[in-house]
């Protein structure tokens, strides 16, 4: 289940492709570099048709710049910014000792279900680690659900159902789902059986349905969530959704929330993971800050292999001729520089690719114009450095009830290094929060995430989270365990009409599918990555940029005529068991009838 491949290269090959890359970049020679003079740097050591100039260090920029450069590529990588990672990176508080406190600026969790990101992760080297930074995931062995005024529910992982006790019949399968519902998520049994034969439609549809129908409807419409119980939106509404994908249900597709939905069950149940059953479970995250255990060693590798990265450098310009590109433009450190090369892979965020977009680009390739029809999310990350070690759960603990759609985990128990190590030395746990809905009211101070100043923020955060934590007579977490706070420095504004967020991550509102540009673009060496091209992770997360970081380096390959092997691109997991219900389908849909298990709602017609 991967795409084709051309013959791999032997590992004698590799290592002296690598060392030829190695001295066509060393030899780089910098040109004019004034600043405003126009000149700027050109790759002129590297072999003919063999330069790739790479825009975006994030997992996408550096995965493509990984691939090309592995396969004898000249590879030069500019970021914007003064340190590799894009949204993956790393923040630090300043002003927080030698060693400042660490945190992250978004979500972090690195799912069973994925396959092309560990593959990466296996081949960058970490000292100690016989299989690089992949060896630094942790397994997670909960999640929590939390609530206000009702018990915690906490699931261990995987989910414990032994794998022969799997629902072998859709029926097993719809009757499965709506007994859990009944009894976890207290759905009336009507609510329970809709919320299932919902999940049965979604799995059984066809391929040319999920994208031709479901794609361009919301999940509220999908899933029926406007007139349904409360209970029903907490498990299939907002309540949960906005934890994983930093949107709601109304805008966002249905497809889009059903294919991770689906991804997610099957991992949980152990199926389709990342290392087999043998391996790190469905959810894991990182032994430590993510830059210093995964970003910053890539970066590392990356320039192992010959890979010359340009900080603090943004692409301003693209210049074309025809339906080609002649060079581009980037601004920042040291001036304006102008970059030639044989190919120019875009792996910056959408809305600025959309910035960078002219009449010229879009006439050469007019699908390009969808790029500025997409839109964001915000996803901040805000942290709580605490005086003494508290772990809510052994994993991600969900806010169900949060109007502010948070989630959180407890780091020191996952990291190697303690937190005493960082700061003050006083530091000893940090609660991770995300906050990803800005625009509903508080809580307590009910107002939006965006009419609050910062220290508004950090105040309704945290008494959004000890409201679901408190109770029963426990208290877990008090006022005076907090050391210190650090919201996502990447959020500028607060508190002001000004107020902005530098790192906000696409969305998959429906009907954004068609919008969306392929990797190879209509002007022939310019090609595009990133977890907002078609992929088919479909959704924005780290192996969403790592498979449009891989399809950009493919595309490279194929206009190049290069002999070397392609990068390989792991499908997403088909379930066998629905593929004759996808194949009858199919028929449905092309005969404009309504999925065969879509009878509760009555059954809606394709077009």
């Amino acid at each position: 289940m991967h795409d084709k491949q051309l013959p791999p290269q032997s590992r004698r090959t590799f290592f002296k492709q690598a060392a030829v890359a190695g001295a066509g970049v060393a030899a780089l020679t910098t040109m004019g570099t004034a600043p405003g003079t126009g000149k700027g740097w050109r790759a002129s050591a590297a072999p003919p048709g063999k330069s790739v100039a790479v825009f975006g260090a994030g997992p996408a920029g550096m995965t493509a710049a990984h691939e090309l450069a592995e396969r004898g590529f000249a590879v030069t990588l500019y970021e914007a910014r003064n340190v590799l990672g894009g949204k993956t990176r790393s923040i630090y508080a300043p002003n927080s000792g030698a060693t400042p406190l660490p945190g992250e600026h978004g979500f972090r969790s690195f799912f069973g279900f994925y396959h092309n990101l560990p593959n990466t992760m296996r081949r960058i080297p970490f000292a100690g680690n016989k299989n690089g930074v992949w060896d630094n995931l942790v397994r997670l062995e909960a999640a929590m659900i939390a609530g206000v005024n009702r018990h915690n529910l906490t699931i261990p992982l995987p989910f414990p159902i032994p794998l022969p006790e799997l629902p072998m019949t859709l029926k097993a399968f719809i009757d499965s789902v709506s007994s859990v519902l009944e009894t976890v998520w207290r759905l009336p049994a009507q609510e329970a059986l809709f919320a299932a034969e919902r999940l049965g439609v979604y799995v059984t549809s066809c391929d040319e349905r999920k994208f031709g129908q479901w794609e361009n409807i919301t999940w509220t419409d999908f899933a029926k969530l406007n007139n349904s119980s409360k209970e029903y939106n907490r498990f299939l509404g907002d309540g949960f959704i906005k934890e994983l994908v930093a949107t709601k249900s109304a805008n966002c597709s249905a497809n889009a929330i059903g294919l991770v939905g689906e991804s997610y069950v099957w991992s949980l149940l152990g199926i389709n993971n990342d290392g087999g059953a043998a391996g790190k479970g469905n959810d894991r995250v990182l032994n430590g800050p993510t830059s210093e255990q995964f970003v910053n060693p890539w970066g590392d590798y990356l320039r192992s292999i010959g890979v010359k990265i340009q900080l603090e450098q943004q692409l301003s310009s693209f210049k074309t001729n025809g339906k080609h590109i002649s060079s581009a433009t980037v601004s920042g450190s040291g001036g304006t520089h102008t970059v030639e090369a044989d190919y120019y892979i875009s792996a910056i965020p959408h809305e600025r690719f959309s910035a960078v977009l002219d009449d010229a680009m879009i006439a050469a390739d007019p699908a390009l114009a969808g790029a500025r029809k997409l839109e964001n999310a915000w996803m901040v990350g805000l942290q709580y450095f605490l005086k003494s070690r508290h772990d809510l759960a052994n994993g991600h603990v969900g806010y169900n009830d949060a109007p502010w759609g948070l989630t959180s985990i407890s780091e020191a128990q996952f990291w190697k290094k303690p937190l005493t190590s960082y700061g003050d030395g006083t530091v000893k746990d940090v609660l991770s929060a995300i906050i990803s809905d800005w625009d509903t009211p508080g809580m307590f101070n009910k107002k939006t995430a965006k009419q609050c100043t910062p220290e508004e923020i950090v105040k309704e955060t945290w008494e959004q989270i000890k409201a679901h934590i408190n109770g029963d007579g426990v208290t877990q977490l008090t006022d005076d365990m907090v050391h210190s706070t650090l919201i996502d420095t990447g959020l500028t504004g607060a508190g002001t009409p000004q107020i902005a967020y530098d790192d906000s991550i696409f969305i998959q509102n429906a009907g954004s599918w068609t919008q969306r540009p392929e990797a190879t673009t209509g002007i022939d060496n310019l090609m595009l990555a990133g977890d907002w091209i078609k992929t088919d992770m479909n959704v924005s997360c780290m192996e969403g940029a790592n498979e449009g970081g891989r399809r950009a380096a493919n595309a490279v390959l194929h206009a190049s005529g290069s002999s070397q092997g392609a990068v390989e691109l792991h499908k997403q997991f088909k379930q066998l068991l629905w593929e004759p219900f996808k194949a009858v389908d199919a028929g449905l849909y092309r005969a404009n009838l309504p999925n065969e298990f879509d009878i509760v709602d009555g059954g809606r017609k394709p077009h």
